[in-house]
């Protein structure tokens, strides 16, 4: 190994030749600036690779971050670098913050996984190699685009990815560690899907962090499990992914947004079990069916056109559902009836919405109440199922009361769920008109998280 300081400025010195080696081919031999900003991706990724050889301790790889984060930073602010070396970053025309994504995301992986050089490559292979293979070969090849939330991309192209992700996880577990192959071979193929989902459904650049974090935390958590539950696993996130996508018909969900909606399902199911995956599957499946007056105002089922809901939208209506399971995960609690509560409270938003274009002449009440009782049964009912089953089974942590529960159950599901439609009746304009998008989201998840807490209440009762 280097001594530190050597080291860094070996670094710096790297990157900086092979910025301007990728901006003087740019310039004189016209590389597009999409092609030479993935020729700059690949270089960083493979001078990256070499950081747990040339240091020992943190601080030297925390000292480049900074450094490298800074150097960004001054190249989005002064105009003769953005023109200069910098046309390499952003000559591609499109808002990016993966230039910024990219040495936080390597300085992380170090922190976490220097010490393991295996579990640290193997994400930024990913990083450096999928990502690139997907882009040139989604622009030579790509006949079969799907939309995501910033253009397009192709289903040549996420093929791709997957396939280069998959050698990128099983060739480095296979070779170097002592994992065994039916092993490597499904973590590799849970990975890939998992990187190419996470790949599609990222916007502005944010892939560049999530892919590589993602990839670490999903390899160190499937290495402790064995080849059979890999393979249920696999099995159950590609049977996720298919009926995403055979069901999308039946839905306002399009493009990118469809593996956005199998990723929630995946990680409730893998997190929570079976029991946790029925409400968002539920809501995925039946929140077109249950007012059907609404189908034809969205167009439903043969007008491809009107599926306008993104990935985004998948994701801010789960937003709150997620943190309950994680929560539930972290505190070794029960939480699964304010996780369902958390599901019901955005189907009755989404009553509201499609209630109030299809039945322009019903008041806030009348909305409400229709709301109130389709979510609960949809949403609570399920979780119902599950506590009778468990005390039936005899299960320890069945209640003890499990009629009183019942009764608290469907009393609070009604509230919760009443609660978020007549809000959003009510306040739709100053909550959906008079903001940004963003801001409506977060105004949603505030009123859903408050809602939900009121499950709590009811698991006392329980």
């Amino acid at each position: 190994m280097l001594p530190p300081l050597a080291g860094i400025a070996a670094v710096l010195a790297t990157l900086a030749l092979a910025l301007v080696a990728v901006r003087r081919v740019q310039v004189r031999r016209g590389l597009p600036a999409e092609a030479a900003r993935r020729a700059l991706h690949v270089a960083v990724s493979v001078v990256a690779l070499a950081l747990p050889w040339l240091f020992d301790a943190d601080w030297p790889v925390v000292v480049l971050t900074a450094l490298a984060l800074v150097a960004v930073l001054a190249v989005r602010a002064v105009p003769a670098l953005r023109g200069g070396v910098g046309g390499v970053l952003h000559e591609a025309g499109r808002p990016s913050l993966g230039d910024l994504c990219f040495p936080v995301a390597v300085g992380a992986l170090y922190l976490v996984a220097g010490d393991s050089p295996v579990l640290y490559a193997v994400p930024l292979l990913l990083l450096g190699f999928a990502d690139p293979a997907a882009a040139l070969v989604g622009r030579r090849h790509g006949l079969a685009p799907y939309a995501t939330d910033e253009g397009t991309k192709s289903r040549e192209g996420s093929v791709a990815f997957a396939f280069v992700a998959f050698l990128c996880v099983h060739v480095p577990l296979l070779l170097f560690t002592p994992v065994g192959r039916p092993e490597s071979l499904w973590i590799a193929a849970v990975v890939a899907v998992l990187a190419t989902i996470v790949e599609a459904v990222s916007w502005r650049g944010l892939d560049n962090l999530f892919v590589p974090l993602g990839t670490y935390a999903v390899v160190l958590r499937l290495l402790t499990f064995d080849a059979t539950l890999l393979a249920a696993h696999f099995v159950v996130l590609a049977a996720l992914v298919g009926a995403a996508a055979a069901l999308r018909s039946e839905t306002t969900v399009g493009g990118a947004g469809v593996f956005g909606a199998a990723l929630v399902a995946y990680l409730a199911w893998s997190l929570g079990g079976t029991a946790w995956l029925l409400p968002p599957a539920l809501v995925y499946l039946l929140y077109a069916r249950i007012w059907p007056a609404a189908r034809e105002a969205d167009g439903l089922p043969h007008d491809p056109a009107r599926r306008p809901h993104t990935a985004h939208n998948v994701f801010s209506v789960a937003s709150v559902g997620v943190l309950w399971l994680l929560a539930a995960r972290a505190l070794d609690l029960d939480l699964l009836y304010p996780y369902a509560l958390a599901w019901g409270a955005p189907l009755a938003f989404l009553g509201v919405d499609r209630m109030r274009e299809a039945r322009p002449a019903w008041g806030p009440a009348a909305l409400a109440w229709r709301a109130a009782w389709r979510s609960t049964l949809v949403a609570v009912v399920p979780v119902l199922a599950v506590v009778w089953l468990r005390v039936l089974a005899g299960v320890p942590t069945a209640p003890p009361a499990p009629l009183a529960a019942t009764a608290a159950f469907l009393a609070v599901g009604l509230v919760a769920t009443g609660g978020a439609a007549l809000v959003l009746a009510v306040y739709k304009v100053p909550i959906d008109v008079r903001t940004s998008a963003f801001e409506g989201r977060l105004w949603r998840a505030a009123i859903v998280a408050a809602l939900s807490a009121l499950g709590l209440a009811a698991l006392a009762v329980a």
